[in-house]
């Protein structure tokens, strides 16, 4: 998943994190060698910031990804779409979080699956359904953040298609900025 990074698939993560937040496919079965090899990245295909203040203002695709929460209120978060190509059967994918922008606060964020992959004109009040809790990260800098709770953060790749995210603060005073714009070929 990428929030400020990519989505790979692998065991080992990229040194260059675009957007924060990653996947990573590993083979299913095999020895730990076979694991130590990155299959492919995917990087996110759309990135939607919703805001608690403007509940029912779409603000439609974006190159930067928010994520933050000030006085207990006036949240700010983040859907998160990646289009899985075909061939993934047996792989399993691994989300992760790397080089935000800028960070303040706890600097923790969470990650959910959400029910639905269209995302693009999402609303603070009108978005896919929250699902299931995939993990927690917390960012200290640049590179891969810090896994907090993982318990959801490998998982068995989806069939080809869209599958979207939703991240979240955690905590109050909190900021996560990303780019998610992708680098030239």
């Amino acid at each position: 998943m990428t929030l400020c990074g990519e989505y790979h698939e692998g065991y080992h993560l990229s040194n260059v994190f675009i957007f924060a937040t990653l996947a990573t496919a590993l083979p299913a079965a095999g020895n730990l060698a076979s694991r130590d090899h990155v299959k492919q990245v995917i990087n996110s295909s759309a990135v939607v910031n919703i805001n608690e203040d403007t509940p029912d203002t779409a603000l439609g695709v974006s190159g930067t990804g928010v994520v933050s929460r000030v006085n207990n209120k006036h949240n700010s978060q983040a859907l998160v779409k990646f289009d899985f190509p075909e061939g993934l059967g047996g792989y399993k994918c691994r989300l992760a979080f790397g080089n935000p922008v800028r960070f303040s606060g706890t600097g923790e964020i969470q990650v959910y699956t959400i029910g639905g992959a269209n995302i693009e004109s999402a609303t603070f009040n009108q978005r896919p359904f929250r699902d299931q809790f995939k993990g927690t990260f917390r960012v200290a800098g640049s590179g891969e953040a810090v896994v907090v709770d993982g318990s959801g953060l490998t998982f068995d790749c989806p069939a080809k298609g869209a599958k979207a995210y939703e991240v979240v603060s955690v905590g109050d005073n909190n900021e996560v900025v990303c780019n998610t714009q992708q680098p030239p070929p």
